[in-house]
């Protein structure tokens, strides 16, 4: 297809450090909220409650890194410093949250949480805007995207190996053990990934004219001033809200309503295999039928899958394995695909405004995706309100345990739907920001043209 200009090499060397970036959210969600509750006896509530309110503070943090990430202006670039810094912050949070010690308490499990999803943002803003600014081909933003979750996916496989492994090799591995190996697996990874995409990924030059300064007004005029952004945003919101649910639910969902405790982490590598198999196909897809509409592809297979799990017979691992490996098929395409328009919605602003504000665009979308997230954390209190109890030594009815089955079926059903609605009718396809390129282009070069004329007179 014309247009892919980005060598293999160079896109392989990007993507490294999204697997460990993406190794902290599921494990999060999945191992370490759930350990601090059945493995510490903090209340799931109180669990639920910090994993929302540390996303909050993105509300605040998050455009602010992108407006800082996009107004830098070094020798090293703009995105390679705010990576770098946030190395070290990273590993210590990550490595803290991990292996707490004994009797940790909800101030430390806040803390870290924090920390963690500070350095996280940091590193993930300027990423993905680095990505963003590799190519202006409206199929080859879905290359890269597309490559990067695969990435992203192979970090969940590779951190979700560990406690396979310890479940086929130590049955009497603990939860403690299992957290630990994967806090160890992200502590190594990330300064590694890191440094090799410095050393071989080039960094675009940064245009001549600077960001705008940053308030709150700017940021509401932004977003009200950008029909396309707007729609985008929601859509993020509501697709984070889906996996955040299934992915907290995820372990009692196995361990009480399947009955299978010792095959959690198996069903989920089988899982995540799935989606990073059909990672490719979705974004050959993307080139057939437009992002959008591969979106929603996407989000409505999964949505008419989703209830079929519980038709499921309990204790029968041979029925779930092939259940999951269909549910795994469509998660592959929404992250990406949603990034990738939101590189194609960066260009409406820039012929705009003259500026390439990727950091701060992608600021917006890492925000909802991680409010969405955390707003997963609100089923929780959903839990308690049908009397499921995590914590350990708890007794729970069979109609709580089925009310922990719907949680988990019926609220992300939902949030898909609304989702695919929201998205069906996007206003860009591979024409029209052919068109808004192209539109950019005559613009720079008439810029340049009048600044050489000003020179010569």
């Amino acid at each position: 297809m014309s247009g892919f200009t980005l060598p293999g090499r160079t896109i392989a060397a990007y993507v490294l450090p999204t697997a460990p970036l993406a190794a902290l959210g599921l494990p999060l969600v999945v191992y370490v909220a759930p350990f601090y509750v059945s493995g510490l006896g903090l209340d799931q509530a109180q669990v639920g409650l910090i994993l929302l309110v540390a996303r909050m503070l993105d509300l605040v943090v998050d455009p602010l890194i992108g407006w800082a990430s996009d107004t830098t202006r070094t020798r090293w670039g703009r995105r390679r410093p705010w990576l770098t810094a946030a190395v070290p912050f990273f590993v210590t949070g990550v490595f803290l949250l991990f292996l707490p010690p004994q009797g940790a308490t909800i101030a430390w499990f806040s803390a870290w949480v924090i920390l963690s999803y500070l350095a996280y943002s940091v590193a993930a803003i300027s990423h993905i805007a680095w990505g963003a600014e590799l190519s202006g081909h409206y199929h080859e933003r879905s290359r890269v995207q597309g490559w990067r979750e695969f990435a992203g996916i192979s970090g969940f496989l590779l951190v979700l190996a560990l406690p396979v492994l310890l479940e086929t090799f130590d049955h009497s591995a603990t939860l403690v053990d299992k957290v630990g190996l994967m806090g160890w697996f992200i502590v190594i990874a990330m300064p590694l990934s890191v440094l090799v995409t410095l050393m071989v990924v080039p960094e675009p030059p940064a245009p001549a004219r600077p960001g705008h300064k940053l308030d709150i007004g700017a940021a509401i005029r932004l977003i009200a001033g950008n029909a396309a952004l707007r729609k985008l945003l929601l859509a993020d919101l509501l697709q984070g809200l889906a996996p955040g649910i299934t992915g907290s639910l995820f372990i009692w969902l196995i361990s009480y309503y399947f009955e299978l405790p010792k095959a959690a982490s198996t069903i989920l590598f089988i899982y995540f295999v799935a989606g990073l198999v059909c990672v490719p196909l979705w974004i050959r897809l993307s080139y057939r039928f437009s992002k959008h509409r591969t979106l929603c592809m996407a989000l409505l297979y999964t949505s008419a899958l989703l209830p079929l799990l519980l038709l499921v017979p309990k204790g029968s691992f041979a029925a779930l394995v092939p259940a999951f490996v269909l549910f795994g098929v469509g998660y592959g395409a929404g992250g990406f695909l949603l990034r990738s328009i939101m590189a194609d919605v960066i260009d409406i602003d820039t012929l705009a405004t003259g500026s390439e504000r990727s950091a701060l665009f992608y600021s917006l979308l890492v925000m909802t995706n991680k409010l969405g997230y955390a707003a997963a954390g609100l089923a929780y209190p959903v839990l308690s309100l049908v009397g499921f109890d995590g914590r350990p030594g708890s007794t729970n009815t069979p109609d709580a345990v089925f009310g922990l089955a719907l949680t988990f079926v019926c609220l992300p059903l939902v949030f898909m739907l609304l989702t695919a609605w929201s998205m069906w009718n996007f206003p860009i396809d591979e024409f029209k920001q052919r068109e808004i390129r192209e539109a950019i282009a005559r613009k720079r070069q008439a810029e340049a043209d009048e600044i050489a004329a000003m020179r010569i007179d």
